[in-house]
Order: C-alpha cells, then structure tokens, then sequence
C-alpha cells in the first residue's frame, strides 16, 4: 500500500500536513518526503517509519529518543506520531539529505566542506555522553541554513546505561539493514572510528586528505583518539586557522542575538573575506548562501537605507554589501520577496554608483522578475538615468534598454522611451548619440508598426544621425538602415529611405560614401525585385504609347484671334435645343424685339418662363456699346460657361432638384399676362420699363434668374481690365455651385442700376 493511499483509508484522521508524492530519499529504515504544515504554510521534511518485525525495536528508541533530545546539531524535531504502528512520522525542520552527488563539486571550495566537518565535530562534542553507532553517509543532513546535522537516533543510548549485548544486537541489525560494516564492538570507540571514516569520505578518500590533518585523521579511523582530542588537534592546524569561513561562521550562528551595529560588524568581516576570494563563495552549499548569507545581508542593507538621513555615511557602506548581495543572488539564482523589495529601494536612491551597480547586474536580476514588477516598481526609476547630469551612468542606462524593454508597457516604450531617444540622439557626447542609434536598432522590432509608425520613427532617427558631425555616429545610422532594412516595405522604402541614405553619398568621408553606396544599392534592389513583381503581374495589359513631348515645344503658339475663331465656330456646329421643366419655346419664333430689350428691366421683373435658364444656357446675344442689339445667336451648349465671373456660377439650382429638359424645336411659346398687361400692353419698350411676367413654380424656388446677375464689361477677345475677370465653370460645376444672390447697391451719386450694366456689356464687340 502506497503512503498516499494509507492516509485515506485512515478513519477520522486529519493529518496537519501536506505531503508531497514521491520521497527525495529511502533507506531500509525511513521515506523522507518533503512536505508543509497546513496552518501556516512551514516548510517540513517528513520522515515516515518502514515498520516492521526487525526494525520496531529499532524505530521505537529514535521515536522516544527525539521526543527527549533537544540538542544542536541534531535535526531538529517539531512533531512525532507513532499511536498507529502502520503510520509513525517524524515531522521535522526542512532537512534535505547531503548531495553526495555533487561532492565533486564542493570540494572545489574545501574551505566550506572543512566548516562542515567543524559542525559535526561540535555536534558530537556534545553528545559525548551518548554513544550514537549511526554515525554514515546515510545520518548526515543539511538544513535549510546549510548547516551540517545528524539524524538517526535508532541506537542512541547513554554510555552509562548501555547493554554491551543489547546494544551490539542492535548494532548488527543496523548495519545488515543499512548495508554497513560493523567497525567495532566498543562503544566508546565506536563513534569516533564511524567519524573518521566518515571524513575520509567527505574528503574524497584518504589521499584528499590536507596534510595537516592525515595523522589526525588516521588516529580517529582506528580509535587511538577521540572526538574531543581529535577536534582539539584540527583547531591547531593551518588548514583550520586559515580557513576564513570558519571564524565567520562562528559569527554568524550568533547573528540572531546581536543589534544591527553588531551585525554590520560581521557584514564587513565578510565583505573583507568576499573580495579576497569570491571563488570561495561561489561554491559553498548553496543552502548556506540561500538560507544565511542572503537573508542576512538583506537585513543589513536595509537598515543601513533606513538610517540614511540620520548617517549620511552610511550609503557608502551600502554599495560593497549590495554587491556581495547581487553577485550571490545571481549566482544562485534565488531572489526571494524579501529581496526584490531591497532592490526596489534601491532604485530609489540618488546615489550614482548604486544606481551604476544595479544597472551592471539588471540583465540578470529581470529574469527572477515579473513584467508587471518591472514596468511599475523599476522603469520609471530606471528612465531617469537617461536624463542624469553624469554621462557616464547616461551612457550605462541607454546600454541597458534592450534587456528592460520587454518587460515594460507599449505605452512606456512607444511614448515615454522614444521621448528619452530623441533627447539622447543630440546628446553632447559622442558615445551616447552612436549608442542611442544602436539601441534604436536592437528595439525596433519591439516597437508599433501601427499606421506606419515605426517606419517614420526610425528614417527619422537614422536622418538625424546620418547629418551628424562625427563620423561614429553616421557609421551607427548607416549599421541601422542596414539591419532594419526588413522592417521597411517598399513603399516606404522608395518614398522615404532612400532619400535618407541618398545624403550619405556625398559625404566628405570615404568609408561613409563607400557603405552608404552600397546600402543604397541593397535598397534599390529590394525596390527593384517588387517591380520585376508589378511588371508579371501587369503583363497581360497594353503597353502605353510614349509621348514625345519636344514637339509640344516645337508648336509655334497659334494666333489669338484665330484661335477665338476656331472656339466660337465650334460652339455653332454643337448648338441644340433645351428647355426648363415649366417653359415651352421655339428659338426661331422669338421676336429680336424681344431680346433687345431684354436686358432694359431688372431681371427680377422677368419671367423665369422666358429668361431663367435651366442646366444648359440657351442663347448668346452681342450688344453695341451704346446698348443696341445688332445680333442674337441661338446654341444649347455651355460653351462659352467658362469666361463667366459672377452670374455663370450661381445658377441658384438646387443640388436636391432634377432638371428636367425637354426638345421644344417648332413649337409656339406661351406667355402669361401680368397684372398690368392691359395698361401697357402694347408698349414693350416704353420708359425703359417691362411688364412683370408671372413667376412659374419652377421659378418660384430659384432666388435669382441668370439675367438677373450685373455683368462685368469686356469680351472674350478683348484684354480682361481691372473690372473685368474671367472664371471657368463646366456644367458639373454649375450644378454643384450653392446659391447666392447678387444684390444690385443704388448708388446716390450716378443713380447706375443693373440695366445699365447690362446694357453696357461688352459682349457686343465678340458678335
């Protein structure tokens, strides 16, 4: 039955502990899981007893023996239960088994392997009053401060109650079970005997051995010594004596009880022993690094930041413990909260070589740190360096953009970021302008492409660069056109980027026109293969005609009044008929009377049936200079639409309304009498006065007839004066035209109305 499946079949049994699957280690005797008590989460080592006939005895005495021992060095037990024979634990502190497998690499730093030694040899200094006779390979732990302890208590017994006979069965048990030779019957050399060879093994064999040591060493295996004596021997040694860890050590276990000055005591001692040997720390256990040095230090840092104001000394102690602090944190790649929360701090500092240090080791600290971490707690610290007073740290935070850049918002680097750029760009010092073109680079993958962004970001960017007076920073920019070159499509490369890198070809340096010739050349390429594209794809369509444009020069300008000539015949070979939706009219049938008065009367008095005019204008009229008619031209073609100035343009033709226009060749026209016809019916032209002629409905929603708009004196084949301006205007135009209403001023002085400047339009002299 697997110990999973044991715990659900037991009734009524809450067990306080959460238990992992698999065992981090087995032995004849005992599984050791890792788990955590369910109350608060602490982290546990499980020990769950193999019961059975032979080992009873055996489990029974460690059981009650660490119920009673409290003593260090031993694993520390918190809980026992042992009321079910098919489920005895002991619960103790997180305990993991020694790595043997990596002792090859311990014994790189032996110093730290030598401390460990010391530990146990402490240990059993005060347990001299038991014999133990489970001192192997198998008893040895590590804790979660890397300290070396002893479990296995299955023979623990006092020396002064001991049962030779009992005591020597057990012994055998033991040793058949966990696969051990018996060393020997005598229990008062039997620890030490176990020890030595334990050491020995610890050391890499005998041969490993330090010298100092061998005699010693050789004396114990064989129980010519005991521990005390054998301890007594090391510590006169020169391996013992030179060894800084252990000294420090010493320091440390008392570390709990001492007041912070007293631990920035032992802080410089070990910055002192650090910097004399880093390689030495670097291959300590990493349990002692992780669960003594680390919490330790970040403990003493922070106070030393608390008490800043107070001591403003006290920063300067900071930077040498900080480095230790991040040198060990990356090394074993353990950042717990406590720690982070030291670096945010940090980050906060004024202090230049702190902020330095941190941006020295921000490559490898963003790995152990979430993006949200990142972007809230240390970007907006960070960005201030690119606006420090210093260039050196300038330079150092613009070199460390690309390892934050992933981490931060696209809002923080599309906006905020690139605003640090620019400034950067036309920074005084050489270096921080061609490293800000780099970075530039390294990111531009990261940055948004969205509406074309990124493409002017950077030909911006690299326009700049390239005009600036030091040929590192051109270099960098020509190094940036050339690893971005994917990033650009061809449009933009041909609207943009080429006459960004055209500059570089003239440039007074020869090795910036040699690359810049050949970056343009790579460029023109890639707009050359999309044309080869274009030309495959627009293959099946006919070819367009060239035009030789030299023979439009070669053209002598024809003469003016041929040209009027040949404009005015046109528009009598394209004349037609029209007419609005309310009007019926015959051009032939209208009295020539009629249209030389026709602009005696404000416009206003005449029918829109008669004189308004639809889409199309309906007739041209030539007026002498002293206002009589001499000629009327009939054509339906907007011909002449052009040269109009004012009324042409305002038709005062809905956009909404539909002309309709309707043939009325050979028919009569039909006029409406106005209220006054019978008063001056038969006198036209009498005091320069007409007859008002009713308004049609079509009329009625225009707010100015055509005739009604004052013209401005000249002709088409006579120079344009000062009052006189021509305005083209096609019949789409007109129609699109907003309607406006020409108001005829009164003019006191030489009472001018808008019948005589009808009457003294100059369109006479063209017909």
């Amino acid at each position: 039955m697997s110990f999973i499946s044991l715990f659900k079949s037991l009734s009524n049994f809450q067990f306080p502990y959460n238990i992992e699957d698999k065992p981090i280690h087995e032995s004849s005797l005992w599984q050791v899981f890792l788990g955590t008590r369910k109350s608060d989460s602490l982290p546990v080592t499980i020990f769950k007893a193999n019961q059975g006939q032979q080992t009873e005895p055996l489990i029974s005495n460690a059981i009650h023996k660490s119920k009673v021992m409290r003593i260090p060095g031993l694993c520390r037990v918190l809980e026992t239960f042992d009321s079910d024979p098919q489920s005895t634990f002991i619960i103790t502190e997180r305990v993991t088994p020694f790595p043997w497998e990596q002792l090859s690499s311990l014994l790189k730093a032996p110093e730290g392997i030598h401390v460990g030694i010391i530990q146990l040899l402490n240990t059993l200094t005060h347990l001299n009053k038991f014999v133990l006779g489970t001192i192997s390979p198998e008893s040895i732990f590590i804790d979660s401060k890397g300290q070396w302890i002893l479990f296995g208590l299955e023979l623990c017994t006092e020396r002064a109650q001991v049962n030779p006979s009992l005591f020597g069965s057990h012994m055998r048990l033991y040793n058949s079970l966990m696969g051990l030779s018996t060393v020997s019957e005598d229990v008062g050399k039997l620890d030490g005997m176990q020890l030595g060879r334990l050491i020995s093994k610890i050391l890499g064999g005998s041969g490993n051995v330090p010298k100092d040591w061998q005699m010693a060493v050789q004396s114990l295996s064989q129980g010519h010594t005991s521990i005390q004596n054998f301890t007594k021997k090391l510590q006169t040694t020169s391996t013992f004596t030179t060894n800084p860890l252990i000294p420090l050590h010493q320091q440390f276990e008392e570390l709990h009880i001492k007041d912070p000055p007293g631990k920035l005591v032992v802080m410089t001692n070990l910055q002192n022993a650090y910097f004399d040997n880093k390689d030495l720390f670097h291959h300590l256990f990493p349990d002692f690094v992780k669960g003594m040095l680390i919490p330790e230090l970040t403990n003493v840092i922070t106070w030393l930041i608390s008490v800043q104001s107070s001591n403003p000394s006290a920063l300067s102690k900071v930077i040498p413990l900080l480095a230790i602090f991040l040198d060990l944190t990356i090394e074993q790649e353990h950042l717990p909260e406590s720690s982070k929360q030291l670096l945010y701090s940090c980050f906060t500092l004024q202090d230049r070589q702190i902020r330095f240090l941190l941006l020295i080791y921000l490559p490898k600290i963003v790995n152990h740190l979430e993006k949200r971490e990142v972007s809230d707690k240390i970007y907006p610290r960070f960005s201030m360096g690119l606006a420090d007073t210093d260039s050196t740290l300038r330079l150092q935070t613009l070199k460390s953009i690309p390892v934050i850049v992933p981490y931060i918002t696209e809002r923080q680097l599309n906006n905020e970021m690139l605003r640090y750029l620019a400034k950067t760009q036309v920074d005084v010092d050489v270096e921080i302008r061609a490293w800000t073109v780099i970075i530039i680079t390294k990111i531009s993958t990261l940055l948004s492409s969205s509406s074309g962004n990124r493409a002017n970001i950077l030909a911006t960017a690299f326009t700049k660069s390239l005009k600036d007076p030091n040929i590192k920073t051109r270099l960098a920019a020509l190094y940036g056109l050339n690893e971005t070159i994917d990033l650009f499509d061809v449009t933009t490369i041909a609207n943009k980027i080429l006459t960004v890198i055209a500059p570089g070809l003239l440039d007074k340096d020869p090795l910036v026109r040699s690359k810049a010739k050949s970056l343009f050349q790579r460029y023109l390429n890639k707009l050359e293969d999309e044309a080869k594209l274009l030309q495959d794809e627009t293959s099946s369509n006919p070819p367009t005609k060239d035009i030789d444009f030299d023979k439009y020069c070669d053209e002598g300008s024809p003469n003016v009044e041929d040209l009027a000539e040949k404009f005015l015949t046109s528009i009598l070979l394209t004349s037609g008929p029209a007419s609005s939706e309310s009007t019926t009219a015959t051009a032939g049938a209208m009295d020539e009377d009629v249209w030389a008065n026709f602009g005696e009367k404000n416009a206003s008095n005449v029918s829109d049936e008669f004189g308004s005019f639809p889409a199309k204008v309906s007739s041209f009229k030539t007026v002498s200079s002293n206002g009589a008619q001499t000629s009327v031209q009939e054509t339906w073609e907007d011909s002449d639409a052009d040269f109009d100035d004012n009324g042409w343009g305002d038709f005062s033709i809905d956009d909404s309304e539909e002309i309709k226009v309707k043939s009325t060749v050979g028919k009569p026209a039909k006029f409406e009498k106005s209220w006054n016809s019978d008063t001056i019916d038969d006198d036209w032209t009498k005091g320069n006065s007409r007859p008002a002629v009713k308004r049609s409905v079509l009329a009625s929603k225009k707010k100015s007839s055509i005739l009604s708009k004052p013209r401005t004196s000249g002709s088409i084949l006579t120079p344009h004066s000062s009052s006189s301006i021509s305005r083209s205007a096609t019949p789409s135009t007109l129609l699109r035209s907003k309607p406006t209403v020409t108001k005829v001023k009164s003019n006191p002085n030489n009472n001018i109305t808008a019948d005589n400047e009808i009457e003294d339009d100059a369109w006479d002299t063209a017909w």
